[in-house]
């Protein structure tokens, strides 16, 4: 019984050591015979290949010395449904469109600081936004774009002061009209006309005629035309040009 036992286990040795060479062998001879290689590439294939191609472009581009950035109020979007591309208008009433690639234009929101990734529907009409990319006269081909918050710094003339409702009207230079809400937020300063340094102050210390420096949020949809909440304001007190 224990010969047979042996002879069983030599034999299932033999066979395991066999077939690796059997395979070996019917692959060697399998292969030898001519075979007919689908020249069609995948879908699947083709896309990867684009990608390859659009990544390959995009980092040439960025090593190029015309990749800039362009800020300013979307005017338009085109296709929103998969963004491909954006009509925006800057600070300096520039009309720019930037070109959005579905596979590579990255998204982000930039807010008290930081930065976080978001998708391409977070862009709205009238929002603020910063693109960077490759600029062609008046288009851009975006790498990333930044919703941002745009700020306005101004000053001017203090026409009114509203004491009821804690509000500011403010002429400035330019002859532009502004309505200042004086938020629980807002960082109100004034200039000692004696030490020249700035201090905090409460709202009835602002006169009519003071000069103003302020900084201001723009939103897309103010409660009236040129009516915000000021972030900051600094005071020039009318006696300090008269002294």
């Amino acid at each position: 019984m224990k010969e047979k036992s042996k002879v069983f286990l030599i034999c299932l040795f033999f066979i395991l050591g066999v077939l690796p060479l059997f395979t070996i062998y019917a692959q060697t001879v399998s292969t030898a015979s001519p075979t007919v290689v689908n020249p069609t590439k995948s879908q699947e294939d083709l896309e990867i290949q684009s990608l390859k191609e659009k990544v390959a472009t995009k980092v040439a581009e960025l090593r190029g010395k015309n990749n800039k950035a362009v800020s300013g109020t979307v005017q338009e979007l085109i296709t929103p449904e998969k963004l491909t591309k954006l009509k925006v208008k800057t600070w300096r009433n520039e009309d720019f469109e930037v070109k959005i690639d579905p596979d590579l234009t990255k998204f982000y929101q930039i807010a008290g600081g930081l930065k976080k990734e978001i998708k391409s529907n977070m862009i709205k009409k009238n929002t603020y936004i910063i693109a960077t990319g490759v600029i062609k006269d008046k288009e851009i081909e975006a790498n990333f774009v930044y919703l941002d918050e745009l700020f306005f710094v101004a000053s001017g003339k203090v026409t009114e002061v509203n004491r009821p409702e804690f509000f500011l009207r403010v002429i400035t230079a330019d002859k532009e009209n502004y309505t200042l809400d004086i938020e629980t937020f807002t960082k109100q300063q004034m200039l000692n006309i004696k030490t020249l340094s700035a201090e905090n102050v409460g709202f009835s210390k602002i006169k009519e005629g003071d000069t103003i420096h302020f900084v201001l949020k723009k939103i897309s949809q103010p409660i009236e035309p040129n009516r915000f909440a000021a972030q900051k304001i600094l005071i020039i007190p009318q006696e300090y040009f008269i002294k």
